[in-house]
């Protein structure tokens, strides 16, 4: 008898040992399961842009928001404004609409979807205070109802101006978000404008996003994000006149 009771103690032991051991597999699976996973979805690709056209008439500073809706082929087919600055969301729907790309794709097929671009003005001054977001515009029915939802921008920064030059533009980065939504990686210059685009480079850091999804999930998303640097007040007055010998000025009285 008593032969007996050590026998089913030892077997309940074992049972309870297995389990132990299966519950650890499982827990271990799952922590590794979604670092290999790989979403079926990649997101669109910005090919080249051109520059973003400014008036020194335009008062108006801050970040304009807006998806470029992209055909599985890579064109433009129009563009939706998510957050909107009155005097400086014409020039950059303008822009946008004549940027090239490459479409996302499923399992390798090419798809259409969006692509979310935020385009800062900068204030024509060295120092400037920090820009409130405008309102985000509610998305259309059809936004609503896409398999892929693009990032958001939920925080915006307006980049240093460099001391050392005169040259005013806009500079053009691309940048991959995590499905956490946080920047991976070094950004990818598009429009490149030294010494502008150190500075816009570090502005980057300062901003923040909502991840993007894709049929409900967060996944791995691309966002441009373009600045435009202002000539500076004390130098407007020089747009037309360039001093002789100075190139860097030389260059901005150019119309771009």
């Amino acid at each position: 008898m008593i032969e007996e009771v050590r026998n089913a103690g030892c077997l309940m032991s074992r049972f309870f040992l297995a389990m132990m051991l299966l519950g650890c597999t499982r827990t271990l699976t799952a922590q590794t399961e979604p670092e290999n996973h790989k979403s079926p979805f990649q997101p669109a690709e910005t090919l080249s842009v051109t520059d973003i056209l400014d008036s020194i008439q335009y008062e108006a500073s801050g970040t304009v928001v807006l998806d470029a809706l992209i055909n599985d082929k890579g064109d433009v087919e129009r563009v939706e404004v998510r957050r909107d600055i009155p005097s400086l969301t014409e020039p950059a729907e303008s822009a946008v609409e004549s940027w090239k790309f490459s479409p996302a794709t499923v399992e390798g097929k090419a798809i259409a979807s969006r692509v979310p671009v935020a385009i800062t003005f900068r204030p024509p001054m060295y120092y400037s205070d920090p820009v409130t977001l405008p309102a985000l515009i509610p998305q259309t029915e059809e936004a609503i109802q896409a398999e892929f939802q693009p990032a958001e921008v939920t925080r915006a920064a307006i980049p240093k101006y460099p001391s050392n030059t005169y040259v005013a533009g806009s500079v053009v980065l691309e940048v991959t978000l995590s499905a956490k939504g946080k920047v991976e990686g070094e950004a990818k210059v598009l429009r490149d404008l030294p010494p502008l685009t150190e500075a816009a480079k570090d502005a980057v850091g300062d901003f923040q996003f909502m991840p993007a999804a894709y049929n409900g999930k967060p996944v791995e998303s691309r966002i441009v994000l373009a600045f435009v640097f202002r000539q500076l007040a004390i130098y407007s007055s020089l747009l037309r006149r360039p001093p002789e010998g100075d190139p860097s000025l030389k260059i901005i009285s150019q119309p771009r």
